[in-house]
C-alpha cells in the first residue's frame, strides 16, 4: 500500500515484484500466494481485514502527522490485525548519525550556524518523532482501540542515550472474535502470484 494517492508507476510496480518474488521462490518459503494492492494507507479496504500480522515499515513519516494518526485509526478499527508492528525513524537518534546538536524541532535555531540543527533522514520525511512523541502516539491508539501496546527498536540500545535508531510499536489485539464489516473495496490489485498456478505455468 502506498503511502498517499500516487500510483504507482510501472518501475516500482516491477521493483515491487522482484522484491516479493524473490522471498516466495526461496527454496524454504511456505508461502503459496501473494497478492499487492496499490491504495492508500489511510483508507480501508475489506479484503485485508482480520490478518494474523500487518506491519508498517518506515512508512508513516512520509504522511502528514494528522494522517498518521488517521492511519491508525483506521488499520486498528477496521483492518484490525491480531498484530500490528509500526517502525518509524526515532528523531533523537539523528544526533549519532549527523553529529549534529539536539535541539527540540521547533526551537528556533542560530542563523549564524545552521548546521547545528539535526536534520530529517530523507528530504520526503514530513516529521520524525522523539521517543516521548512515537510513544503517546501509539498509547493513545492502542487504548482507544482495545490493544496492548510495547515499545522496542533497530539499530542503537534502549537502555543507552539517544535509544535507537528507528523505534517500533507493537501492538496485540486483545479481542479474538471481530464484528462484520460493511464490503470496502479501495485498493487496485495490481499483481498476484499462486505457487499452484507458477507450477502448472500460468501466468
Amino acid at each position: 500500500m502506498q503511502a498517499e494517492d500516487t500510483p504507482f508507476t510501472r518501475g516500482s510496480e516491477l521493483r515491487s515484484n522482484q522484491a516479493v518474488l524473490s522471498h516466495l521462490d526461496a527454496p524454504n518459503s511456505k508461502i503459496r500466494h501473494a497478492v499487492l494492492y496499490d491504495g492508500n494507507i489511510t483508507k480501508f479496504d475489506s479484503r485485508l481485514h482480520g490478518f494474523d500480522i500487518a506491519t508498517c515499515l518506515e512508512v508513516i513519516e512520509h504522511i502528514e502527522e494528522e494522517e498518521a494518526s488517521l492511519f491508525g485509526d483506521v488499520v486498528l478499527s477496521s483492518f484490525a490485525p491480531k498484530i500490528l508492528i509500526v517502525y518509524t525513524p526515532n528523531y533523537e537518534y539523528n544526533v549519532i548519525l549527523q553529529g549534529c546538536t539536539p535541539h527540540g524541532q521547533e526551537d528556533d535555531l542560530d542563523d549564524k550556524n545552521p548546521a547545528q540543527a539535526c536534520k530529517f533522514r530523507n528530504h520526503d520525511h514530513k516529521f520524525e518523532w522523539t521517543r516521548a512523541q512515537f510513544e503517546h502516539w501509539a498509547s493513545v491508539l492502542a487504548a482507544k482501540h482495545n490493544y496492548s501496546i510495547e515499545f522496542s527498536g533497530v539499530g542503537g540500545a534502549a537502555d543507552v542515550e539517544p535509544g535507537f535508531a528507528s523505534q517500533m510499536a507493537i501492538f496485540r489485539r486483545r479481542e479474538e472474535r471481530l464484528g462484520s464489516l460493511e464490503w470496502v473495496s479501495e485498493y487496485k490489485q495490481v499483481w498476484k502470484w499462486s505457487r499452484e498456478e507458477e507450477a502448472v505455468g500460468v501466468s
